[in-house]
């Protein structure tokens, strides 16, 4: 009767969940899971605080032998997915980021509220500028800091980890001596 009611439980969960925020990444056991997001490239894992590629079960089970079948049986592959309100990123315990930044494998990355991955101009509630790279080259959504050409247009921003790493640097001289104006742009 107990594995019944978690069932039904599980059941009317999920069809709240796709009534109520049909916006939102989900998982969907067709959908290929992927070590980084776009279709193209492969990308590269850095040395860092990275989380392995893993599965591991994303319910606790009150009876050790309740695990033969139904939602205690359950896990999640950790990586990449594609739907069509973009690319995000599920965990191995099913959840997701969502509305922030997240460090995942050596990158920097920024998911809005659906938890979708966000590309191309970004900005804070400060007003302080982000690049997330729009390019399915292997760094598809990552943060670009240094010197970058948008459009025909050099950009540079923060290297260092000081709490504003990536942020675009605007009416000032770079490190390296050149000086940018307001609107970040070389000059």
């Amino acid at each position: 009767m107990k594995k019944v009611q978690r069932k039904l439980a599980f059941a009317a969960v999920l069809v709240i969940l796709a009534v109520l925020l049909p916006q939102n990444a989900m998982a969907d056991e067709t959908q290929k899971v992927r070590d980084f997001p776009g279709f193209q490239g492969s990308g590269t894992t850095f040395q860092g605080p990275v989380e392995g590629s893993f599965s591991s079960d994303c319910w606790e089970d009150e009876e050790e032998d309740d695990d033969d079948d139904g939602p205690g049986s359950y896990s999640y592959e950790r990586g990449w997915r594609y739907s069509p309100g973009g690319w995000w990123f599920q965990y191995s315990n099913g959840t997701w980021p969502s509305n922030g930044w997240k460090y995942i494998d050596g990158r920097w990355y920024r998911f809005d509220q659906g938890g979708h991955m966000q590309t191309g101009w970004y900005t804070d509630q400060n007003g302080y500028r982000y690049y997330l790279n729009p390019v399915d080259d292997g760094t598809l959504g990552s943060m670009r800091i240094g010197w970058q050409i948008i459009k025909g247009k050099a950009y540079y921003f923060n290297t260092k980890s000081d709490g504003y790493l990536g942020k675009l640097l605007v009416d000032t001289v770079t490190p390296d001596g050149y000086q940018v104006g307001p609107d970040g742009a070389l000059k």
